[in-house]
């Protein structure tokens, strides 16, 4: 998600973009060669089947640029695959409607489910259930608090924290006070993306001072507020780091408004246009980008492959992590990241 969810990745502890992109890169050839050898990545091909494969694809937050861009991956994968996806979800950050749409298509019987859980455990009962009773799921982005499901996909938030302290650190040439904004408390995702920042920071930059978790629960106004008064309570602030789309938005406006732009640095999770046009204005110091498109074909290629039995269960690593990339103004219009980095409304 851009992780406005209950959600989420690889230890991307190099700075800048060459670092990030090499990570990226052998992060998806180690799950690649960890599945029995066969391409899961975007681009690798399998033979069809005469036989078109049912798959759903469930969601929150559906118009977030995270997920469109996973959607992105998902259609791709279902096309050469011979899969009629059925791409199903709430545009509520709440997992309460993404619950009751899971079970909604339950109903229907589709041989496969990718889901990308809002809750770590209000979906461990029915994904146990849809496992036993012979449907595999795949869980995308967020985990589960047990190992029910057939695989799960997402990235490496702690290492991709990390990335963030390094840059941020190093902008500020180790000394100054930073906050750190995120969705709410014990969401496995957000609490591997804060404390893989702070736990970098302390080691490489001890002499910059992370003030105490905020949360914004990925409320655009909520974390603005939540800025105005960082700003206003630590005028030696120098640094921001916001964990998700809408928070990193709301950490910006209120930056701006308070005219503090080249002063306060800011580091957000995610690759969302708003975030770029922010990136490319200067608001933004740099974005650390997940790979949705990647999450989201691999779940369904995987998904295609175990129900047609090309690939057994065995086979199959619980976890697979994809990569996560450093955005500054200097690599964002580099071809490499303009086109498989940065995330889109849109299907080209």
């Amino acid at each position: 998600m851009t992780s406005s969810k209950s959600l989420p990745r690889n230890h991307l502890r190099g700075t800048g973009m060459m670092k990030g992109l090499q990570t990226s890169a052998t992060v998806a050839c180690v799950a690649m060669a960890v599945a029995a050898g066969t391409a899961l990545s975007a681009g690798g091909a399998w033979a069809q089947s005469d036989q078109k494969l049912n798959i759903a694809f469930v969601v929150a937050d559906s118009a977030d640029p995270f997920y469109l861009t996973m959607k992105c991956g998902a259609m791709k994968a279902a096309a050469e695959m011979n899969v009629n996806l059925s791409w199903q979800g709430s545009t509520s950050v709440d997992y309460a409607p993404e619950l009751s749409i899971l079970h909604a298509v339950d109903l229907k019987k589709p041989q496969g489910i990718v889901l990308a859980p809002f809750s770590p455990n209000a979906f461990i009962a029915p994904v146990k259930a849809l496992m036993d009773a012979g449907t595999p799921v795949v869980t995308v982005d967020g985990d589960l608090a047990q190992k029910v499901e057939l695989q799960n996909i997402h990235t490496d938030n702690a290492g991709a924290g990390a990335s963030a302290a390094d840059m941020l650190g190093e902008a500020l040439h180790g000394e100054g006070t930073v906050g750190v904004i995120t969705f709410q408390p014990g969401i496995p995702v957000e609490v591997a993306r804060v404390d893989g920042f702070v736990n970098e920071m302390h080691k490489r930059f001890p002499h910059i001072k992370v003030l105490p978790t905020q949360y914004g629960g990925a409320d655009a106004g909520k974390s603005a507020t939540i800025t105005s008064g960082l700003l206003a309570s630590n005028p030696d602030i120098a640094g921001i780091y916001a964990t998700d789309t809408n928070d990193a938005e709301g950490a910006a406006s209120a930056v701006r408004a308070a005219g503090d732009a080249a002063k306060v640095k800011v580091v957000a999770y995610d690759a969302a246009p708003e975030e770029v046009k922010a990136l490319r204005s200067g608001l933004f110091s740099a974005l650390v980008a997940q790979e949705p498109y990647q999450e989201g074909y691999r779940a369904v290629a995987l998904l295609a492959k175990y129900l047609r039995h090309q690939i057994t269960k065995e086979q199959i690593p619980y976890l697979d992590q994809t990569g996560a990339v450093v955005v500054t103004k200097d690599n964002v219009d580099s071809p490499t990241v303009a086109h498989t980095v940065l995330y889109s409304t849109t299907c080209s």
